[in-house]
């Protein structure tokens, strides 16, 4: 499962970094529209790699705050992860 989902994400860094490189400004600008419809996506498929890893400590025996200080993050928010919550909001751009 994992092989798949991280070939599908370099194949985006692949694409990201031929875009830049395409000298058609044109053609730039309709490829980096085609992979940022993409992104969405992407970030579903490392949340669930990142819940599914977190999971995996806890059926280990680690705890909310054993993860949270694997991961740098808060106990609540390594919680949160194991939950499947997504992040806490984020301010938009005015």
């Amino acid at each position: 499962m994992y092989s798949g989902v991280m070939d599908t994400i370099q194949n985006a860094f692949d694409q990201i970094s031929a875009t830049a490189a395409d000298p058609d400004p044109a053609t730039r600008a309709k490829q980096a529209a085609a992979i940022l419809d993409r992104i969405p996506d992407l970030q579903k498929s490392l949340r669930e790699i990142r819940r599914a890893a977190v999971l995996e400590l806890r059926a280990a025996g680690a705890s909310h705050a054993d993860v949270a200080a694997a991961l740098g993050v808060t106990r609540s928010r390594a919680q949160q992860i194991a939950e499947g919550q997504a992040g806490g909001t984020k301010k938009k751009a005015t």
